[in-house]
């Protein structure tokens, strides 16, 4: 029994369907073709007499009978109504036009204005003629059930061929799912299948690196969270019954800097906009970010020293441009205690460097190492090359950014 439900049945009922009715077309135009054929043979036969007749007419003024068995020849209407079937036929036709009263052929013939003939033929009479077009039927007939039965079988063969890129993609879809290393099937192709399988290629990659977005996020938070987190709770959870001073509101403060900071850079990875990149120019938004903490702290001394051209364009998303600065400024002003950082190009680079001064008050200053996983980890989201270089009294981070129309200068 065939299952509609699948393709190639479809198709195989499809093209069968459009052959067999073609080829029931074909046996109508055909029948007709051969009727025809008789009837336009009887025709030049009836004509060739009449001429015969109507030179002879010409010549002796007689009206030539015929030697003929199937040809009889009527002078008056009424005699040749009376054989016909229906006797109130009208006979009235031009000269030399064939009227088809089954099974009559008649030709009607002017010899002169006033002397017509008809010139009649009994097609049953015929039977050697009758029995060509019978064996005509025959073998048309023949031949359309050779047809109908090749174009089955080259209907299945074709829903088979067409329907098996189909079931070769689906059978790639379902092992993509398993493994994301397998190529769906078609890729190459320029027609609707290709189109198809490059859209299914598409859509996996765009969920593939959706979930690692999304495994991303989870470790980021994973692994940047806890610490701020934990650093406020055992700082409120030691001074339950006593005021917090002012080192421990300021840790208080530090460490809810840095979880704002943390979860905002975090969701600007996650989000998909921020995935799209562009030429931007990098000196307005390092200085807006170093604005930013002048007017936050204006009477805390942090000198920055910019080395930076004005028209240095580099390629990534502004946002993430601009969360990676501020990472690295804000690290640089709260836990470099130097109190100066000196950002400059070389080399299609930009490089931050801050310097780090023990502080017996503050012995968690870092630097610029603060936080390093997160820059590191917007770095990498933006394809930026880093670098990171520490010594005793300095630390160092070199970005290596893809630069718009190679300009430095």
């Amino acid at each position: 029994m065939i299952k509609l439900r699948k393709l190639n049945s479809r198709l195989l009922i499809a093209f069968s369907v459009l052959s067999t009715v073609v080829c029931l077309f074909f046996i109508q135009l055909s029948m007709l073709l051969v009727e025809q054929t008789k009837e336009n043979t009887f025709h030049q036969i009836l004509v060739s007499e009449a001429v015969k007749i109507e030179q002879a007419y010409a010549t002796s003024g007689e009206i030539k009978t015929i030697d003929s068995s199937i040809i009889k020849i009527y002078q008056n209407e009424e005699e040749l109504q009376a054989i016909l079937p229906d006797p109130d036929t009208s006979l009235i036709t031009y000269n030399g036009a064939l009227l088809n009263i089954e099974p009559y052929l008649i030709l009607r013939q002017e010899l002169s204005p006033l002397v017509p003939i008809w010139l009649v033929i009994n097609t049953n009479t015929l039977d050697s003629v009758t029995n060509v077009a019978d064996y005509m039927m025959l073998f048309l007939y023949s031949i359309v059930a050779g047809v109908i039965l090749l174009t089955f079988l080259s209907s299945w063969y074709l829903a088979k061929l067409l329907s098996l890129p189909i079931q070769k993609l689906t059978e790639g879809v379902i092992e993509k799912k398993q493994s994301t290393r397998v190529e769906l099937y078609g890729c190459n192709r320029s027609d609707e299948i290709g189109t198809l399988s490059r859209s299914f290629e598409k859509a996996f990659n765009e969920l593939e690196q959706a979930l690692k977005r999304e495994q991303n996020f989870t470790r980021d938070v994973s692994h940047e969270l806890r610490t701020p987190i934990t650093l406020i709770k055992n700082t409120l959870t030691l001074n339950k019954h006593n005021p917090v001073d002012h080192s421990q509101a300021e840790i208080l403060q530090q460490a809810s800097q840095e979880l704002e900071q943390t979860v905002e850079v975090l969701l600007a990875l996650a989000r998909q906009e921020n995935l799209t990149f562009e030429p931007c120019l990098i000196l307005p938004i390092i200085e807006k970010t170093i604005l930013s903490i002048y007017n936050c702290f204006p009477k805390l001394i942090f000198d920055v020293n910019i080395d930076l051209s004005s028209k240095l364009e580099v390629i990534g998303n502004p946002y993430l441009i601009s969360l990676l600065c501020q990472n690295l400024v804000n690290n640089g002003f709260y836990h470099g205690a130097g109190g100066s950082m000196v950002i400059y190009s070389q080399n299609n680079t930009i490089v931050f460097v801050n310097s780090i001064t023990k502080d017996k008050a503050r012995p968690y200053y870092q630097g610029l190492g603060h936080g390093q996983y997160l820059v590191t980890r917007i770095a990498e989201e933006m394809n930026w090359g880093i670098n990171i270089e520490q010594t005793i009294d300095s630390y160092k981070v070199i970005l290596t950014p893809p630069i718009a129309n190679n300009r430095v200068d």
